[in-house]
């Protein structure tokens, strides 16, 4: 204090705990701060008088600011776990709706091959099968000497070998994939079928329980590892090939692995030139909304690793018990 000229005092100030430099208060006996964090903090000042000495001891005051209820751990970490909760819902309702419109594009597409092969078998076969019949009424009129008899007979089985096609084309349009043990014979036995007369060893692995396959994206599925085996026994020169089929809760995952010479780097960017088998295969995997990755190398064999989303792939949502089944099919050499 200075009782002779106190306008002549000058005073600093400093919050430890806030702040290390001192603030120039001039005559001004208030200090001001903003909005500090909660916590403990010690506050100095010190002046000086009219002639100018500075009392470099000062005065300190201990200051404690209470928290905030906005300001408390518990209320920062529930407002961080709604936030993540928020995100997973709507993370949710997004993975929701693309499934909705991915399962909508998959029953329009099983019902278009459904009216297609009702169509091609109602209207086309049929009308086939009676011209059959017709050509057939005619040949029966047909001495069995003359030369058209014999034409007419061998167009007549032609015509029976194209029909048999035929039906067998509206078959394929109405295939349905009931489940992984329908899907893991078919692979087994075109892989087999493949193998005939190939020193090959070949087998089929089906990990977990099999579960009901959408027909879409079994029948689809099918034609992935078909095209897959096809390479791996006519191009890799391998002595072994292998299918496994994994079910679980996230997904369905297909993986076709051969011990050959291997894909060479650009034959697998972008194809082998008048081939399609690669990109018809990532086309596939691409419109049942599943990812399909491919590594290989030179002398290193090939591997294919196909995985579908568990709500795209399956009919219903899977149930799985804590115990899993290792289902082991077609092994052998061929």
């Amino acid at each position: 204090m200075s009782l002779s000229i106190p306008e002549r005092v000058r005073f600093r100030y400093r919050l430890e705990g806030l702040e290390t430099n001192w603030h120039e208060a001039g005559a001004r006996r208030t200090a001001f701060y903003t909005d500090p964090r909660p916590g403990s903090y010690r506050f100095h000042v010190i002046a000086c008088n009219n002639d100018g000495v500075w009392n470099e001891a000062g005065a300190v005051t201990g200051i404690t600011i209470q928290a905030a209820f906005f300001q408390t751990d518990w209320f920062i970490g529930l407002c961080t776990c709604a936030v993540g909760g928020l995100l997973w819902l709507l993370y949710l309702s997004r993975l929701k709706r693309a499934t909705a419109r991915l399962q909508n594009r998959f029953e329009e597409r099983l019902s278009e091959r459904q009216r297609i092969a009702r169509e091609l078998h109602d209207t086309l076969l049929q009308g086939f099968q009676g011209l059959i019949l017709h050509f057939q009424a005619v040949l029966d009129e047909i001495p069995d000497h003359e030369a058209a008899h014999k034409t007419m007979r061998r167009a007549l089985n032609q015509a029976d070998q194209v029909l048999i096609e035929g039906r067998e084309r509206v078959q394929s349009l109405r295939l349905e994939t009931g489940d992984g043990t329908e899907l893991s014979e078919q692979l087994s036995s075109c892989g087999e079928e493949l193998a005939h007369r190939r020193p090959v060893e070949f087998k089929v692995t089906l990990a977990g329980a099999p579960l009901p396959l959408h027909p879409v994206v079994g029948d689809e599925l099918f034609r992935i590892g078909r095209e897959a085996l096809s390479n791996a026994f006519r191009h890799s020169q391998a002595s072994k090939v292998e299918v496994e089929l994994t079910y679980d809760r996230a997904s369905f995952c297909m993986r076709v692995r051969d011990n050959g010479s291997g894909i060479d780097e650009e034959i697998l960017e972008s194809g082998r030139k008048g081939h399609w088998g690669l990109s018809g295969m990532r086309e596939r995997t691409q419109g049942i909304g599943g990812e399909l990755k491919i590594w290989s190398k030179p002398g290193g064999g090939t591997e294919i690793d196909l995985h579908v989303p568990a709500k795209a792939a399956y009919v219903r949502r899977p149930t799985r018990s804590p115990w899993s089944r290792v289902k082991q099919t077609g092994t052998g050499r061929s």
